[in-house]
């Protein structure tokens, strides 16, 4: 009995341990499955619906139920109607060969039936109504908004604009119908309008404008054709004009039933002067203008603009307070591919056909390839073989579906809301100058809003600016920015950035602040397509990191790199006659014979005749610069005294004790008093000294085009921002790496990086050497202020900085090899050589802030001493157009880049900042501009806590 018991318990556990193993292993197979089929979730490829709907596509074209329709000038697409009849009697449908028949009525079917067919039906409404468009805007609400402190109310009955006005914010209250029936259209109050075609449109000096209203024309599916379209509103008048665009060409405008007549002779500023006294109206007809550049204009009433983008901008007033019915008749806008217009505008000027050339179309999923010989004004045709078109379908046979990181729903700064719950920028947050920065928001396509996203923790990422900071240097800005005579807006750009240079934090941006800001009230529309077309004109072009013109020249703040260039060369090669230059142990004559610096007039403009028997250093201040041929093409010297004499190489000849550069008592000559007097000589004397013979073909003897990529100058500049990364150092960059040179993403976000131009090709007869001298003084280089701040901060920490806009516990490690790199790279033996090439260096800059001669001693000489004798910095100033086509706002870009290194107990400075200051299109140079800017930031820091 005993023995049958133990049997069946030990029988009990057997079973149950067998259980117990089977659920574990059916659990960790659950587990792994679970595993496997996240990641299979969160990246897999599968077979694409729209690849199914590629081979339909491809069957219906094959079948006649679409095709394309040319006009001679234009192209739309047709396709067999799905109506009733189509439904009960396929066969009788027409196609684009006749009709369907038996044969036919799978076609038919197939494009009204399936869900493919379905698809495929609304990406060919999509193809035409992308090339043929009507929409209306207008700003009625400007009048009672510019007044209000407060702006306008929006829509959504909470918010409200002031600054700028977001999409949804000013509903559309135009309706439309078809001008022929009087029957209603389709339409949707936020469309995505071609910004690039339309940007002619885009305003930077009207304010409060609405959403567009945008139709969805009605298309004959057998032609391709579309009708005129009445839009009607009725709105209320203040004391200013309503202004009104639209896309497409206004016929006619009509007030109460009554058809306006508006004299041609009438201006906008005649309008204006009578806004809220009595009626009167301009009105003009735009057209891209093709032989400029995207966003330019010209006027096209009367004309035939079909295949260029049309628009018309209306000002209107009427006495204040009076209510009118408004009615406009509008014809669609037409537009054709740029290129295809450009040829047929050859074509009409006499110039030959081009045989077996294409032009392609396409919006969405579909593509038109279509001869260009076939584009005759005045011929039309329907069908592949007629029309010389080809359809396709455009995905590729997979497609790959990636999940989608989680959308930010907001974003703050302390107490300040940046990002409401739509991931809108806040009004706020604008005031506070964050949309130069940020973006108008998540939806604002290739800013940085819109780049950032949720951390590994699924949280919303916090930043790195410190709002206090963020406040003060846009004061600073606004106390110092001025347009030439008292004007409202100019082309004049003011950036300020600073970074933190302290510890492991040293990068964080702590403040970035822009101007021009926007015009009160303008549209998200408007800001988003200068943005995006033209740039130039965009107050929220990224400026402060993005470079797009010949405002990003540094000048002589770029000579704090060739400093450094020089610096590393001699720990590289123990190049004792550059060390002694260097730290000041060179004479005046030693350092012109090492360089190959010259005597000639006192008085020269880039041409001189060199007299090399001259040895008198006072004397000695041209640098001839030879060119491809081995013939001196331009002579660099110093900035012209008030009298144009240009000093000598021996002007850098000082006592250390005065100069600020060191403690001795007899006169020196080095690389701290360059930086001081910011000598043009000594600076292109470095570069051609370090590089020229690179540019230099040694079997000709003369310049050759080639890349250089071992240029000594370019190497440094790209430690601090490379250009370019291999793409498994680029791979390592988190996504939080914002205002990263290599950043993941595209847009705003991706930081221009700094450029050496004389290591880039050239065309054959380009004098590279001559490139090579100015890149040694900051003039044929491109940096940023982003860029220049992270120099200045790399100086004050002895490391190599990358700026960061979110904290490195939340965007993780970068894996940088560069980053944290000490500035100069030197062995053990040679480190205190380092040290004093460093030392000299922000002695320097220290003596561009205090000492006599320093080139922005003037700006800071009555702030108190313990703040000035915290200061860094080095001046630069670009003169980036030339007298004859400088514009009014000023020919220079002018600089100002450094750093503050406190004492213990300074007040309002509890660590070390990099700042970077740049003013374009400044009338002065860097020191009397941008010093007082970054004077009053830091002066307003010292007095607050004071």
């Amino acid at each position: 009995m005993k023995a049958r018991l133990f049997s069946a318990r030990h029988f009990q556990i057997a079973v149950l341990s067998l259980l117990a193993g089977i659920l574990y292993l059916g659990a960790h197979f659950f587990v792994d499955t679970f595993r496997i089929n996240r990641v299979w979730m969160e990246r897999v490829e599968i077979p694409s619906a729209l690849a199914f709907d590629a081979t339909t596509f491809d069957f219906l074209v094959d079948g006649g139920a679409i095709w394309p329709v040319r006009d001679g000038i234009s192209v739309a697409l047709g396709h067999a109607p799905c109506n009733t009849l189509a439904m009960r009697s396929p066969e009788t449908v027409i196609l684009a060969s006749g009709p369907a028949g038996e044969d036919g009525r799978k076609y038919v079917r197939e494009l009204c039936e399936s869900a493919q067919g379905e698809r495929i039906r609304e990406q060919v409404a999509n193809f035409n109504q992308s090339y043929r468009i009507v929409s209306v805007s207008d700003n009625r609400e400007a009048s009672s908004a510019l007044k209000s402190d407060q702006g306008v109310a929006c829509a959504d009955g909470v918010s409200t604009a002031r600054l700028f006005v977001p999409a949804r914010c000013l509903p559309n209250k135009w309706e439309a119908t078809i001008a022929a029936d009087g029957r209603a259209v389709q339409s949707i109050s936020t469309a995505t309008i071609s910004q690039f075609d339309y940007a002619f449109l885009a305003s930077e000096t009207e304010s409060f404008f609405g959403d567009w209203k945008v139709i969805t024309p009605v298309i004959d599916t057998q032609t391709g054709e579309s009708g005129q379209y009445r839009f009607r509103t009725t709105m209320t008048f203040g004391d200013m004009p309503v202004s009104i665009r639209t896309i497409g060409a206004v016929r006619s405008i009509s007030v109460n039933g009554t058809l306006l007549k508006i004299d041609p002779a009438t201006g906008p500023d005649e309008v204006a002067e009578a806004a809220g006294v009595r009626q009167l109206a301009w009105m003009a007809v735009y057209c891209a203008d093709d032989t400029r550049s995207i966003g330019h204009r010209v006027r096209c009433e009367g004309e035939s603009p079909r295949g260029r983008p049309t628009g018309t901008q209306i000002l209107l007033s009427e006495p204040k307070g009076r209510l009118i019915d408004l009615e406009l008749l509008i014809e669609p806008s037409i537009r054709i591919d740029r290129g295809l217009r450009r040829y047929l505008a050859n074509r009409q000027k006499g110039m030959p056909e081009i045989p077996d050339q294409k032009v392609s179309l396409g919006f969405g999923r579909i593509r038109v390839a279509c001869e260009l010989a076939g584009f005759k004004v005045g011929k039309s045709a329907t069908g592949e073989p007629d029309t010389g078109c080809d359809l396709s379908w455009n995905v590729p046979d997979n497609q790959r579906v990636e999940s989608q990181s989680e959308p930010l729903t907001s974003l703050a700064l302390a107490d300040l809301p940046v990002l409401d719950s739509q991931g809108a920028l806040t009004q706020k947050a604008f005031q506070l100058g964050l949309g130069g920065l940020l973006g108008l928001g998540t939806g604002d396509s290739g800013s940085v809003a819109a780049a950032l996203i949720r951390t590994e923790e699924g949280e919303n990422p916090t930043l790195t600016l410190i709002p206090d900071y963020q406040e003060k240097a846009l004061a600073a800005l606004a106390q110092n920015y001025t347009c030439p005579k008292d004007e409202e807006q100019c082309e004049r750009r003011a950036d300020l950035v600073i970074l933190d240079a302290d510890g492991d934090d040293a990068g964080n941006v702590l403040a970035v602040a822009s101007l021009p800001q926007p015009r009160t009230g303008m549209s998200s529309w408007d800001i988003e397509t200068l943005e995006l077309t033209a740039s130039a004109k965009s107050p929220l072009a990224a400026y402060a990191w993005r470079n797009y013109d010949l405002r990003g020249t540094p000048g002589s703040a770029f000579k704090l790199i060739t400093a450094l260039a020089a610096s590393q060369h001699v720990l590289d090669t123990g190049d004792t006659a550059l060390e002694n230059v260097l730290l000041g142990n060179a004479t005046p004559l030693q350092i012109a014979d090492l360089f190959g610096i010259a005597a000639t007039r006192p008085s020269f403009n880039g041409r001189c005749k060199p007299d090399y028997e001259e040895r008198d250093p006072k004397k000695m201040n041209a640098l001839p610069i030879l060119g491809a041929r081995d013939r001196i093409v331009f002579c660099m010297g110093n900035s012209a005294s008030s009298s144009g004499v240009r000093s000598g190489i021996s002007h850098i000849l000082e006592t250390g004790v005065d100069s600020g550069c060191g403690d001795a008592r007899i006169p020196r000559a080095g690389m701290c008093e360059a930086i001081k007097r910011s000598s043009n000589l000594f600076f292109a004397g470095i570069a051609m000294y370090l590089d020229a013979d690179k540019l230099v073909d040694p079997e000709t003897g003369f310049e050759h085009t080639e890349l250089v990529p071992d240029l000594i100058l370019a190497r440094e500049a790209e430690r601090f921002f490379p250009a370019a990364r291999s793409a498994e150092a680029i791979s390592r960059k988190s996504a939080l790496d914002i205002l990263d040179v290599n950043y993941p993403a595209t847009g705003r976000g991706r930081a221009s990086p700094l450029i050496v131009e004389a290591g880039l090709p050239v065309p054959p007869g380009e004098p590279r050497r001559l490139r090579l001298a100015r890149g040694g003084i900051g003039l044929s280089v491109s940096a940023s202020p982003l860029a220049m701040a992270s120099v200045a901060a790399s100086v004050a920490t002895g490391r190599i900085v990358r700026p960061h806009l979110v904290p490195q516990a939340e965007r993780g490690p970068s894996d940088d090899p560069v980053e944290g790199e000490p500035l100069l790279v030197a062995p053990p033996e040679k480190q205190a050589l380092a040290d004093r090439f460093l030392r000299d260096l922000r002695d320097g800059m220290g003596a561009v802030i205090r000492k006599q001669g320093g080139t922005s001693r003037s700006a800071f000489a009555k702030i108190p001493a313990e703040l000035r004798n915290a200061i860094f910095a080095k001046t630069g100033t670009a003169p980036v157009f030339n007298h004859a086509n400088a514009p009014s706002d000023g020919r220079y870009a002018s600089w100002l880049v450094g750093y503050v290194d406190p004492q213990q107990g300074l007040a309002g400075f509890d660590q070390k900042i990099a700042f970077a200051c740049r003013v374009a299109f400044s009338p002065s140079y860097g020191g009397s501009v941008c010093g007082p800017i970054v004077r009053d930031f830091l002066l307003a820091l010292y007095e607050a806590e004071k």
